[in-house]
């Protein structure tokens, strides 16, 4: 059923008497980050990864004594184990849908909600819903369930159903659609260029039919949607997050949205580079938005939104009315979930649930040379050839494999070699095989989830078509395969790693 914020006639009351900066602050979710106040008057605060019980006291912190508490935020896109430390870990929302089962979709967001309310949280910025048309899209990849809407809808549904029932708020992200451009939005507007036809097909429907299901929150990103925008004076498409045509006349409008609108952050460049960071807030605002993301309580902040206030860029009727859907919507939480309710969960059954998801999604993409199962002795040798971009030094995913295959054969590895070195290892017939972990990993503000620079001249010289079998495996971007479909001949994909991951991609090495 379609969500609806509870209104609540005594908040209305509440807001008439705020003055300007509290409601300033109402509507504002900062992040707590050493060397900045832990805020106490904003209408939620988002804490980054930590453990249980460092998430309880800055959550106790933070509320201690207020009239109307905020609410507590993180990033939980596939389970809690990448905001909690120590709490069950799940690959991603892609490994989900690759491993096939929507009851274990389901049960991610119940095992997601229950470990998040323990250790104080009661909204999630997930799931990512983007689809992952565009290869070259550095920021997707495996976040989402894939590129097809109805799996997209199965398996994110399915998610949000787990997180709501139990407890924690689900927020659906970037309206109008990452995925498409190839550009990312952290440094610049990047665009979703497609027509509205093929939009309402796919990010329409997409987005029609998780409303309907009862998803409480949206965020929208900086991501124009010419197709149903027109431009500024400049002849640029605003991003949906600064549109009053998509935020309103699409997401209200005409898919019918009534829950909380929540920006991506404003300290991105598709949005503070398309205009003044404060006038962007304003303009945000009054288009149809109601919380800004990663907005801090500071003096400049009150000042600045003041300011622009006089100068006409936001009403203060449009200020109490989304001070008091802020205060509505936490409102109605906490009526529904109260924070001193005791939450169980069983851990082994949860970990069962994690462990299932990670082996099955475990693939193997292709394999034209019957290479597997590897046929390994004592004596056997492995070139273990490690690929990865220069801001990801760390490799742990590469490195558990290497130690696993260490028991079955002798593995030396080697990092971004250069390729004549590779392709003389191969010609040689040293090695028994040549086993190539590609760490294509996504990282904001890096416009790149795939290989680039000089690891890329490894894959050069057709060291994959010598004497020596080759085996690929990938555990993050799913695109790899495609993008070397001519040279890589045997590809294992894993989309995503988690403590069962190495030991299910051995298995597929081995057996």
């Amino acid at each position: 059923m379609k969500y609806v914020i509870k209104d609540y006639p005594e908040l209305k009351t509440q807001v008439e008497t705020m003055s300007i900066d509290d409601m300033l602050r109402t509507i504002i979710c900062p992040y707590v980050w050493p060397g900045i106040p832990t805020p106490r008057k904003t209408g939620a605060v988002f804490i980054h990864p930590r453990e249980t019980a460092e998430a309880v006291a800055k959550a106790k912190e933070i509320n201690d004594g207020r009239e109307n508490p905020a609410l507590i935020v993180s990033d939980m896109e596939c389970g809690p184990g990448g905001t909690i430390v120590g709490a069950v870990k799940f690959p991603s929302m892609r490994a989900v849908a690759e491993a096939g089962n929507v009851q274990n979709a389901y049960e991610m967001g119940v095992i997601a909600a229950k470990q998040a309310r323990q250790a104080g949280y009661h909204w999630t910025f997930g799931p990512c819903i983007d689809l992952a048309i565009n290869k070259d899209n550095p920021v997707t990849s495996i976040r989402s369930a894939g590129i097809d809407v109805e799996t997209d809808i199965k398996f994110s549904g399915a998610y949000i159903d787990g997180l709501q029932e139990n407890g924690l708020i689900a927020t659906i992200k970037h309206f109008p659609g990452d995925g498409v451009a190839p550009d990312d939005q952290h440094v610049t507007t990047s665009v979703n260029s497609l027509s509205k036809e093929e939009w309402e097909e796919t990010y329409g429907k997409l987005y029609k039919t998780l409303i309907d299901r009862g998803v409480m929150a949206i965020m929208p990103g900086h991501i124009a949607l010419p197709a149903f925008d027109e431009t500024d004076d400049r002849g640029l498409y605003p991003p949906a997050s600064l549109s009053k045509n998509v935020l309103t006349g699409l997401l209200r409008e005409k898919l019918g949205f009534e829950g909380l609108i929540v920006s991506d952050a404003v300290n991105m460049n598709g949005f503070c580079g398309f205009m003044n960071i404060y006038k962007a807030c304003c303009t945000y605002l009054e288009a149809g938005g109601d919380c800004v993301l990663f907005m801090h309580d500071t003096p400049e902040y009150i000042s600045e939104m003041k300011a622009c206030m006089e100068e006409g860029y936001l009403s203060l009727e449009t200020l109490k009315t989304k001070a008091y859907r802020m205060l509505c919507f936490a409102k109605e939480y906490f009526e529904k979930f109260p924070t001193d309710e005791k939450i169980e969960i069983d851990l082994e059954a949860a970990e069962a649930v994690a462990k299932e998801v990670a082996v099955d999604a475990v693939k193997v993409v292709r394999d034209r040379n019957n290479t597997l199962p590897l046929k390994l002795n004592k004596d056997s040798k492995i070139l273990h050839v490690v690929l990865r971009n220069d801001w990801f030094p760390e490799t742990p995913e590469a490195d558990e494999i290497a130690e696993k295959l260490s028991k079955f054969a002798k593995v030396e590895t080697i990092v971004n070699p250069k390729d004549e070195l590779i392709a003389n290892h191969a010609k040689s017939g040293e090695y028994d095989y040549i086993i190539c972990s590609v760490l294509e990993k996504s990282s904001y503000a890096t416009q790149t989830s795939r290989l680039c620079g000089l690891a890329t001249r490894s894959l050069m010289c057709g060291w994959m078509h010598y004497k020596t079998p080759v085996v690929f495996i990938g555990y993050q971007d799913f695109n790899f395969g495609n993008t070397y479909k001519v040279s890589v001949d045997t590809l294992i994909n894993s989309y995503g790693f988690t403590q069962y991951t190495g030991d299910a991609i051995i298995d597929k090495l081995l057996k």
